[in-house]
């Protein structure tokens, strides 16, 4: 069968893409004129990886101003803007709200509305943004029960394994098992590289690499950090807020000599490592063999007990004397070596260059093979799919929105006019 559309990938960005495409463009007295579109998932289960977002609650995104959140995703926030303005935090906590998905803060807080209607006053102050009753399963339900709606397929356990460009314009797609299907659009929506079990494990990227697309290199991002002889094993579970950590190279031939990235924010101790805020953020940025800076920002006296009793012993001198100079500089530089960062990070760093994107419709600019000429049949990007990721605070789901919800106005907008 040939598709108007085809998916690949129903985690949080293909399904929101087809929430917001409604293949009944019609409607249900004009059958001729309905599209068809299927979404071929990798695992047994389309949005696994949406259900652990937000350690099962769903932070679906943050609150304020839209034009704040360009600062969350480094240098490709600027890419993204077009995007963000377009599709912004208060249209998906709307689109949540009318979906029968009631909001609140990360405390628990209703969100209330001024008036009849949420606006960008209502979301003033207000931090993550998750649904009230904090169960991602009411968010992935509202999502599949939407796509039902609007007339799209659901395969699951379908393994895309090539992707090709066929006669008049179409993409001839392999999956497993051994099922060819045939589209006028096609969408990347497959994520990135982390936590594979839910069908983010690179392998689309290397198709896409072959039809002479550019990938950035990919790695975990929003990750716990390990390092080398890390000595706070025993204070696993304590946290303090407002430490200040810094990653950078101490290494006079590396490319990242004199580069740092700085972050504030709260610090978790885990048997292993450093975790929490500030660290999952940091983590893009920290490779193995770089600096890690904590600066805890206070006195000895405010600090939990049992990391001050261990700043302390690693302070003595030979004759077990505390040394207050050395003990002074672990409370402002407490520099430990990066031996590795987390592979289950909660996004990807890296992905299909945003270069190869036009941002204005999130269609990917497909190379022919014979002349390097820009050509090719309808294909998009959208999601953790592409070179682009945010810190934690619900801006990952919302680059989601952002992005899925601009190629669905591209794909609409290509399909109105060729039946015209």
């Amino acid at each position: 069968m040939v598709y108007d559309v085809v998916i690949i990938g129903g985690g949080a960005s293909g399904l929101m893409l087809a929430a917001n495409l409604d293949l009944n463009m019609a409607g249900d007295a004009d059958p001729v004129s309905k599209c068809s579109g299927l979404i071929l998932e990798k695992t047994s289960r389309a949005g696994t990886k949406l259900l652990m977002s937000g350690g099962g609650r769903c932070n679906i995104t943050h609150g304020g101003s839209i034009k704040d959140f360009v600062n969350a995703y480094a240098d490709a926030g600027t890419r993204l803007r077009r995007c963000l303005y377009r599709h912004s935090n208060l249209e998906l906590a709307e689109w949540m709200i009318t979906h029968g998905i009631p909001l609140a803060d990360e405390h628990g807080e209703p969100l209330t509305m001024i008036s009849d209607h949420l606006t960008q006053d209502d979301l003033q102050g207000v931090g993550r943004i998750f649904p009230a009753s904090m169960k991602s399963a009411d968010v992935l339900g509202a999502l599949l029960q939407q796509i039902r709606s609007n007339g799209w397929d659901l395969l699951t356990d379908a393994d895309v394994y090539d992707i090709r460009s066929v006669d008049a314009g179409m993409w001839q797609i392999q999956a497993s098992p051994s099922e060819t299907y045939v589209a006028r659009h096609i969408v990347i929506a497959c994520g990135g590289i982390t936590y594979p079990e839910t069908g983010s494990d690179g392998s689309i990227h290397e198709i896409l690499r072959g039809l002479g697309i550019s990938i950035t290199p990919m790695r975990p991002a929003l990750a716990p950090v390990y390092v080398d002889d890390y000595p706070y094993e025993g204070l696993s579970g304590i946290s303090v807020p407002g430490v200040t950590v810094t990653a950078f190279s101490s290494d006079p031939t590396s490319t990242c000599r004199g580069k740092s990235s700085k972050m504030t924010g709260d610090l978790l101790f885990t048997h292993r490592g450093f975790s929490g805020p500030v660290i999952l953020n940091i983590s893009r940025y920290a490779e193995p063999g770089q600096i890690l800076r904590i600066s805890y920002g206070r006195s000895l006296d405010d600090l939990p007990r049992r990391l001050r009793r261990i700043l302390e012993d690693r302070s003595r001198g030979p004759s077990g004397d505390i040394r207050q100079t050395r003990l002074a500089a672990l409370l402002d530089h407490d520099d430990h070596t990066v031996a590795d960062v987390d592979a289950n990070g909660m996004v990807t760093a890296g992905g299909i260059s945003l270069d190869d994107i036009d941002m204005k419709t999130m269609g990917i600019n497909v190379l022919s093979a014979a002349d390097d000429t820009v050509t090719g049949p309808s294909m998009y990007a959208v999601g953790e799919s592409i070179d682009a990721d945010g810190i934690t605070g619900g801006y990952n789901l919302q680059m989601c929105w952002s992005t899925a919800c601009t190629a669905a106005d591209s794909i609409r907008d290509s399909i109105t006019a060729a039946r015209l």
